[in-house]
């Protein structure tokens, strides 16, 4: 073929191509349009067919939560979930997407709560909702009675025991709360013995009560259980070290760090490993790392109370 007709066939393809766009992104608008407009039924096919058409961010976010807004409309749950799944995927870690995902879910909970009450109201199902609706609203001795009324219909159901054990640590200190965690946490090994969260909290109220030893059997379990639960971790290498076992605990604290680097408090017991074993420059550079970390958390406490309360952070210079 001449060069000229090559030319000319390539620049009729990239029309054709651009004329195709052009119509896609015609079509997302007006998917978009309707959707604002309330015209659900006409806009979601237009809308569906845009998510694996149109390339402009701008349009994909207009599209995304055009989606969202007509799915949640029509009672279209797995719709919204997969409108959501898109943006989320789109725009990761995007604020504005991220409030999205908070409303959807929270509508999403309320509507399944209804329809839970509504079909099932003598259920276990239910108990576990009121129990947990206490937990949300802060009433935690009734979220305990309620755990408890649910464990004498259903003594067998893994998790609810943790949960009781959980709500007591959370009652104002004391040692008859901590006794009855203890035995509610013995309880859910009993019957889910695979519980990492249970033998972790064994392990803290060891630990807080002394025991090194017991507390570093129920730390090393968690992590058996769960690989990469970066507090057993840490609760496991920080046992080692206040047991003079310093060599020991750098694998756990390590584990620990890698899991969770913005965390200064396993910064600073690493540190404090490596400075007993004389191994100065990685005890300096975790000792930096702790400062910085500890650094970055306050400045973001900072920014949240301004952002919660209007006024400046504490120390922020007025503006002109």
């Amino acid at each position: 073929m001449p060069r000229i007709a090559q030319t000319l066939a390539g620049a009729a393809l990239l029309a054709s191509v651009g004329a195709v766009a052009q119509a896609q992104d015609q079509s997302a608008e007006r998917g978009i349009q309707l959707a604002l407009e309330g015209r659900c039924t006409e806009a979601m096919p237009l809308l569906k067919q845009a998510v694996n058409s149109v390339s402009d961010p701008d349009l994909k976010r207009k599209v995304g939560k055009g989606g969202v807004r007509c799915s949640m409309l029509m009672n279209l749950e797995s719709d919204a979930g997969d409108f959501l799944n898109y943006l989320e995927r789109e725009f990761p870690r995007d604020p504005d997407i991220l409030l999205l995902a908070v409303h959807v879910h929270t509508d999403l909970a309320r509507l399944n709560s209804e329809a839970l009450m509504r079909l099932a109201p003598e259920s276990t199902e239910v108990i576990q909702l009121n129990a947990e609706n206490f937990e949300k609203r802060g009433d935690l001795k009734n979220a305990i009675a309620e755990y408890r009324i649910l464990l004498q219909r259903a003594p067998g159901m893994p998790g609810i025991h943790y949960r009781v054990g959980g709500l007591l640590l959370a009652l104002p200190a004391s040692a008859a709360n901590a006794t009855e965690a203890r035995k509610e946490f013995e309880a859910e090994l009993k019957i889910f013995p695979q519980n990492a969260g249970a033998e972790f909290s064994l392990g803290e109220l060891a630990r807080q009560q002394d025991k090194l030893a017991e507390a570093i059997e129920h730390y090393t379990r968690a992590t058996q259980f769960a690989p990469d639960f970066a507090e057993a971790y840490y609760g496991l290498g920080r046992c080692l070290l206040d047991s003079g076992k310093s060599s020991a605990s750098l694998s756990p604290l390590q584990t620990s760090a890698r899991l969770q680097p913005e965390n200064p408090n396993v910064h600073f017991a690493l540190a404090t490993a490596y400075q007993r074993l004389g191994r100065k420059q990685e005890a300096a550079q975790e000792f930096a790392l702790q400062k910085s970390t500890a650094a970055k958390i306050n400045e973001n406490q900072k920014a949240l109370r301004k952002n919660v309360s209007g006024a400046p952070a504490a120390g922020a210079a007025p503006k002109n």
